[in-house]
């Protein structure tokens, strides 16, 4: 799509995909609002935007046009086009749990016009409380339109027809290469700030999501303990093994572990079988899926004599990985990388206590 703008109501789906960003340091200073010339836009930072710490963080994130303007209409660019943003909005779809998740953070889930059911189940949403009272909505284009949203967000995970369905319609799609589970999505988190007008709340977010991820690898790297390879997975139909970019990939190296899948050339999510894993022969099993299947999964494998030999099976360490932490992309991944932590090095972090996220 050629590069475009929209002013006023206009609708726009945010295409959020995977990718690596180094993060600059947050940097303790003020900015202002840049200055205007004739026929471009005027911004209206009030002076306590312009005095809030750390706003020089949004010059490090791909996507805002000018880093310096607080106030509106404010544009962001992606792989799809410029877009301007009038106003902070009111109305906001998500078909992206993580997304969703990041929003109620930063606003709350009343700014959200509906969520899918899942969004609402304590065991797939750490955030589920927060769109309990939301109506209940899919992901037919028909539907979407009628909740008359001013965004629509969707995630690189969302299907490609599903995609073309809702440009076919008129509504344009954004796309932006920002997540990254083992920064704890910090780059989505300023991202969608800067987006909503919640810039203070995104620099705090962002703050206390990189604090906590370096204390743990700070402490990691300090003990310089023997790091355990780790294989996580799950089974549906299938048994799907988590490689290189999947989230429950950089929680494990995260949390100072090596993904034996990753290692072991599997991109993605990939099926593998009893032979798969026992050619990994992993230390550790990690099973991010709803508790009692997992305790199910837990029970065949170690019952398997053709694994009889692996560590993990040997050890007894097929571990139960809350999947409200593990398979979404947000915040909340950071609580992976902690529990992750726990598990791998009981003799580092058994005496931490680790804390829920905190909304507006």
């Amino acid at each position: 799509m050629s590069e475009s703008k929209r002013t006023g109501r206009g609708r726009l789906i945010v295409m959020l995909g995977l990718a690596g960003l180094i993060l600059a340091t947050i940097t303790i200073s003020a900015c202002s609002s840049s200055a205007s010339s004739a026929g471009a836009p005027q911004p209206t930072a009030t002076a306590q935007q312009e005095a809030l710490p750390g706003m020089a963080r949004f010059a490090a994130v791909p996507g805002i046009i000018d880093p310096t303007n607080f106030g509106w209409p404010r544009e962001v660019e992606t792989g799809t086009g410029r877009f301007q943003i009038t106003a902070a909005p009111e109305r906001i779809y998500s078909l992206s749990l993580g997304h969703a998740e990041i929003v109620a953070a930063l606003r709350g889930g009343d700014v959200l016009v509906a969520a899918a059911s899942f969004f609402k189940d304590p065991g797939t949403s750490a955030s589920y409380a927060e769109f309990e009272g939301l109506p209940d909505a899919g992901s037919d284009p028909e539907e979407i339109i009628g909740l008359d949203p001013e965004w629509v967000i969707a995630s690189a995970f969302t299907s490609a027809d599903l995609v073309a369905q809702l440009s076919g319609v008129g509504i344009d799609v954004v796309r932006a290469n920002l997540e990254d589970s083992a920064l704890g999505n910090v780059p989505n988190i300023l991202l969608l700030g800067y987006m909503l007008g919640e810039e203070q709340r995104a620099l705090e977010l962002a703050e206390e999501v990189t604090r906590r991820v370096n204390a743990i690898s700070d402490r990691v790297n300090s003990s310089n303990p023997a790091r355990p390879r780790v294989l996580a997975m799950s089974r549906f139909s299938d048994i799907f093994a988590a490689g290189d970019g999947s989230t429950e990939g950089g929680i494990i190296e995260a949390a100072g572990a090596v993904n034996v899948a990753a290692e072991g050339g599997i991109a993605g999510h990939q099926t593998i079988g009893i032979e798969g894993i026992a050619a990994m022969s992993p230390d550790v099993i990690l099973l991010t899926q709803p508790e009692q299947s997992a305790l199910e999964l837990a029970d065949e494998l170690y019952s398997d004599p053709a694994l009889a030999e692996v560590p993990a099976i040997r050890d007894r360490r097929v571990l139960y990985a809350d999947p409200t932490f593990y398979t979404t992309l947000s915040h909340w991944n950071v609580r992976g990388i902690e529990e992750s932590a726990k598990l791998f090095y009981p003799e580092l972090f058994s005496e931490m206590s680790f804390v829920p996220f905190t909304h507006p």
